[in-house]
């Protein structure tokens, strides 16, 4: 089985761009990206013996005197060391990405609701990966795989349960969904490395289109879901009908039958 797990960035009046997005794994490599991840703690709070809790904005922050124990036991350079280990945790462990960012002003001319709108897009993308790895499976022999989902716990959880409900029963707008098994199971972010692992990507993502911050997106960029030259983990809905970045470029060169 592979499990995505996904968080949202954006959700603040003032940003520009909602996100949802995060790292499909098979449920073997759970526990290596758990050690990891436990393996910083201990490397950077020895003394601390409950998980902590790592969080893409608290290790940016130009400040650290605000932040809880024990992160404001460090300064800026160490928790900016400890940001760019997860990223490179996330480039060289065996997970998928996915994630759509979403104008939110395009979203509203359209009067769709961005959380809505990304979690039926990546549910579609994740569903057409495992398309593709059944496909495999079935030319080798080998087991087939379903999905699950896992989400940050937030105000959506009754309004997503809904919508998978339906997009199961009836599909998205795209195509009909075979692979995703269940309704997205939700859990505090803060109980699950899995899941502070899909903040960081959705992080990423949201410094990318919001503010144009290249640095951590361009670390996992290889990373995005992609078949051959085509990115097809990476969406971005927005008004800019000239955007070049990878999900936009992806896109221009699938409809033209072209391999970006």
């Amino acid at each position: 089985m592979y499990i995505l797990y996904l968080d949202e960035s954006g959700t603040h009046s003032e940003a520009s761009y909602f996100v949802l997005a995060g790292l499909a794994v098979f449920e073997r490599e759970i526990h290596w990206f758990s050690q990891d991840l436990d393996a910083l703690q201990r490397e950077y709070f020895p003394a601390e013996n409950e998980p902590v809790f790592f969080h893409a904005r608290t290790l940016r922050v130009p400040d650290t005197t605000g932040l809880p124990a024990p992160l404001n036991q460090l300064n800026r350079e160490r928790l900016r060391e400890i940001k760019d280990k997860i990223y490179d945790i996330l480039r060289k462990r065996g997970a998928v990405l996915f994630g759509c960012a979403v104008e939110k002003n395009y979203a509203e001319v359209r009067r769709e609701d961005p959380y809505e709108w990304a979690f039926e897009d990546l549910i579609s993308r994740f569903d057409l990966f495992l398309r593709r790895i059944n496909r495999l499976a079935v030319e080798e022999s080998r087991e087939e795989q379903r999905g699950l989902v896992v989400l940050a716990e937030s105000n959506y959880k009754k309004t997503i349960s809904l919508l998978a409900q339906r997009l199961k029963q009836s599909g998205t707008r795209w195509r009909s969904i075979r692979n995703v098994t269940d309704i997205p199971l939700f859990a505090p972010a803060r109980d699950s490395r899995m899941l502070q692992y899909a903040d960081f990507c959705a992080n990423a993502i949201y410094g990318r289109y919001h503010g144009g911050l290249t640095g951590d997106f361009d670390k996992i960029a290889p990373k995005f879901d992609r078949e051959g030259g085509a990115v097809h983990g990476l969406s971005h809905l927005s008004n800019d009908s000239s955007c070049v970045c990878l999900a936009c470029l992806g896109r221009q060169g699938r409809q033209q039958g072209l391999s970006i």
